[in-house]
């Protein structure tokens, strides 16, 4: 009886020994066997964009104007945004690859072309556009190497007031020594004139004059004189009165001078006789 209890109890330790050496090799062998593999998402590259947020549709030539536009998207430095600006529509959409030497635009706003400005921020550029017509522009930023545009947008540059004369029913006969009256204009922007009056010579100076041509480089002399001297608002109507004791065809005009400019009426005929 003893015999058996001794080899039960031996049996019982072989079994148990045998299990706890199977169950400890396989947690060292757990803790050898190599990890997870673990994915790494890929990196997002940050999202810019350039914006405008109020910019003109028309102005009047040599008024300043003004452009605001707003970049944003994650904190950064960057050294250049502006405004392009040009004659040529560049219409469509500009990739990030698309400088402005690759646009048909040839003027720049460049008050911030180049610094270092922190985005995300917004810009007032100013411009003065001293010709008239429609002038087509974007927005645009380099960041990161890249280039960024708004989309395009249009601005009509309409063309600066004049100061215009014009002759109201020019006389085109009257009789030796009789006096007859001049009616002349002068029509355009608030000013003032120290020098306006009607001319005539015996030769013909046809065609449109500039306003650099004076007095003095035509064949007309003053013949009604009553505005030659003195300052006049204007615009302003003027009515003068003369008398041509010389018989024969006379060329005239209205003439006067604006801020250092000369101005022209046609020149018309008249017929003393």
């Amino acid at each position: 009886m003893a015999l058996v209890i001794i080899n039960a109890i031996l049996f019982y330790n072989r079994y148990f020994s045998k299990r706890n050496q199977t169950t400890n090799l396989g947690q060292v062998a757990g803790l050898l066997s190599p990890p997870t593999p673990t994915t790494i998402p890929s990196l997002i590259p940050p999202d810019y964009s350039i914006n405008l947020v109020d910019a003109p549709t028309e102005t009047t030539e040599g008024d300043t104007v003004s452009f605001t536009w707003n970049i944003s998207g994650p904190p950064k430095t960057i050294n250049t945004t502006a405004i392009y600006y040009g004659t040529k529509s560049q219409s469509g959409s500009l990739t990030r690859n698309a400088s402005p030497d690759d646009t048909g635009y040839t003027s720049v706003i460049d008050e911030f072309i180049k610094g270092n400005y922190n985005i995300p921020l917004q810009f007032v550029g100013n411009n003065t556009f001293t010709k008239p017509g429609t002038f087509f522009f974007r927005g645009y930023a380099l960041i990161d190497g890249k280039h960024y545009w708004t989309k395009e947008r249009s601005l009509v540059v309409k063309p600066l007031p004049k100061h215009e004369i014009r002759i109201d029913n020019p006389p085109t006969s009257i009789k030796t020594g009789e006096s007859t009256t001049f009616t002349w204009d002068i029509s355009g922007p608030t000013s003032t004139t120290q020098f306006t009056a009607i001319v005539a010579g015996k030769e013909s100076k046809s065609g449109p004059l500039a306003d650099s041509v004076s007095l003095s480089d035509t064949p007309y002399k003053t013949i009604v004189k009553e505005f030659t001297s003195g300052t006049y608002n204007i615009p302003l109507r003027f009515i003068g009165n003369v008398a041509l004791p010389e018989t024969g065809v006379h060329y005239f005009r209205a003439h006067a001078v604006i801020n250092n400019k000369n101005i022209w009426s046609d020149e018309y005929s008249l017929t003393v006789q």
